[in-house]
């Protein structure tokens, strides 16, 4: 009964921010899409277009990416992006309506596959959000575009701790829509792979508040061979100042976990405990919930 409840208040909540999302617009009708060198040279651009009234812009980017690239995306703050034709679009939200990415190269792209960001012809879209997509209830962790450090656009995750800082091992790996469980190391089979330590973190940030009422935890399940255990419980806090014990299990499928609904603009999981003395994982982090 409890959770059928739940669910009520949830819906109605949902349906009282879709007017309220109705109700304002953070675009603009100037998208624009740059790429600079590592010596700030601007090396390309192209300013949007509106084809069957969603606002656009694309580039085809033909160079060979060198260390220090990076692209400079502006003119909303709600986006879905594909910065690379290798990896599948991501719904983002930039709070000041521009973001920096910086061009994954060398180790720090041993998470995508091989193709990605290779190559002499690059094409990326940027598309202004449609606000009937964002009133829907999805995945708001989703980023398959998400950068290791500090970022300018959400959502985002981090960690203090990410196996000898490898890329394979990453916080944002939990966050890419990959997963694939049953290895660890290279893609397909990145992950927020930490060190063993007793402190550990694990933080998703969304940039603005968001309505959440379910998560969906992957464990990287390399159980057979005693390389994996996995953690049994978590302690995961929100912006609201409210927090939630997480109980989960040994198994190699998605777990999906009903909370109370929360209005919060981060997640932070501390105080995990681990089943084995073994090595501890997440494939993936799904965070479920509506745009506010």
């Amino acid at each position: 009964m409890k959770s059928i409840i739940r669910n009520y208040i949830f819906i109605l909540i949902s349906s009282l921010l879709f007017l309220s999302l109705s109700a304002c617009d953070s675009k603009t009708d100037n998208l624009s899409i740059k790429a600079y060198d590592a010596n700030d040279m601007l090396l390309a651009e192209s300013v949007s277009k509106v084809t069957n009234g969603i606002v656009s812009a694309e580039m085809l980017l033909e160079r060979e990416y060198q260390q220090g690239d990076y692209l400079v995306i502006q003119g909303a703050q709600y986006l879905n992006i594909q910065l690379d034709e290798n990896i599948r679009s991501s719904d983002i939200y930039a709070p000041n309506g521009r973001f920096n990415f910086p061009i994954p190269f060398k180790e720090n792209g041993n998470n995508y596959s091989p193709e990605s960001y290779t190559g002499k012809q690059h094409q990326i879209v940027v598309k202004h959000s449609q606000k009937e997509h964002l009133s829907k209830y999805r995945n708001l962790a989703l980023n398959t575009f998400d950068i290791r450090g500090e970022s300018d656009f959400y959502p985002h995750a981090t960690s203090n701790s990410e196996y000898k800082e490898m890329s394979i091992f990453a916080a944002i790996n939990a966050i890419d829509g990959n997963v694939l469980n049953t290895k660890h190391g290279y893609w397909p089979f990145q992950s927020w792979g930490p060190h063993k330590i007793d402190s550990l973190w694990f933080k998703i940030e969304f940039g603005r508040e968001v309505l959440v009422n379910k998560l969906v935890i992957v464990n990287r399940a390399e159980y057979e061979k005693e390389h994996d255990s996995y953690w049994e419980q978590v302690h995961a806090e929100f912006s609201d100042g409210t927090s939630e014990l997480i109980q989960i299990g040994e198994t190699h499928l998605p777990q999906k976990i009903e909370i109370p609904p929360h209005n919060t603009s981060w997640i932070k999981f501390s105080e995990f405990k681990g089943h084995k003395d073994l090595w501890n994982s997440w494939i993936e982090l799904e965070v479920w919930g509506n745009d506010k």
